[in-house]
Protein backbone atom coordinates (compact mmCIF):
# COMPACT_ATOMS: atom_id res chain seq x y z
CA UNK A 1 0.00 0.00 0.00
CA UNK A 2 2.64 2.29 1.07
CA UNK A 3 4.26 2.04 -2.35
CA UNK A 4 1.16 2.44 -4.54
CA UNK A 5 0.69 6.37 -2.72
CA UNK A 6 1.89 8.99 -3.86
CA UNK A 7 3.24 11.94 -2.04
CA UNK A 8 4.16 15.80 -3.00
CA UNK A 9 3.30 19.04 -2.17
CA UNK A 10 -0.63 20.91 -2.42
CA UNK A 11 -2.33 23.97 -1.75
CA UNK A 12 -4.06 24.04 1.30
CA UNK A 13 -7.69 24.95 0.97
CA UNK A 14 -10.45 25.87 2.91
CA UNK A 15 -11.87 23.05 2.32
CA UNK A 16 -9.38 20.96 3.57
CA UNK A 17 -9.06 23.17 6.63
CA UNK A 18 -12.43 23.11 7.38
CA UNK A 19 -11.89 18.65 7.30
CA UNK A 20 -8.63 19.18 9.56
CA UNK A 21 -11.19 21.12 11.83
CA UNK A 22 -13.87 18.47 11.57
CA UNK A 23 -10.65 16.08 12.69
CA UNK A 24 -9.64 18.26 15.32
CA UNK A 25 -13.32 18.81 16.97
CA UNK A 26 -13.26 14.84 16.91
CA UNK A 27 -9.90 14.34 18.84
CA UNK A 28 -11.19 16.64 21.10
CA UNK A 29 -14.53 15.22 21.97
CA UNK A 30 -12.84 11.69 22.41
CA UNK A 31 -10.17 13.13 24.58
CA UNK A 32 -7.93 11.84 21.55
CA UNK A 33 -6.23 15.71 22.44
CA UNK A 34 -6.83 17.50 25.95
CA UNK A 35 -8.31 20.78 24.54
CA UNK A 36 -10.24 21.72 21.34
CA UNK A 37 -8.28 23.37 19.20
CA UNK A 38 -8.90 26.25 15.89
CA UNK A 39 -7.12 25.08 13.26
CA UNK A 40 -6.49 28.44 11.38
CA UNK A 41 -4.75 29.41 14.43
CA UNK A 42 -2.54 26.80 14.03
CA UNK A 43 -1.91 27.06 10.36
CA UNK A 44 1.30 28.17 9.21
CA UNK A 45 0.80 31.50 6.21
CA UNK A 46 2.05 30.75 2.64
CA UNK A 47 4.89 32.93 3.38
CA UNK A 48 5.68 30.76 6.37
CA UNK A 49 5.72 27.70 4.69
CA UNK A 50 7.84 28.56 2.04
CA UNK A 51 10.27 30.12 4.18
CA UNK A 52 10.68 26.03 5.75
CA UNK A 53 10.01 24.06 2.87
CA UNK A 54 13.40 22.79 1.00
CA UNK A 55 14.62 24.46 -2.25
CA UNK A 56 14.91 20.13 -3.38
CA UNK A 57 10.98 19.96 -2.64
CA UNK A 58 9.90 23.40 -3.44
CA UNK A 59 7.38 24.22 -6.28
CA UNK A 60 7.89 28.68 -6.23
Amino acid sequence: MVERRTYGLRPITPEIMENQQRIADLFAKEKVILKPINIKEAMLTSEQYAAITPETISQK
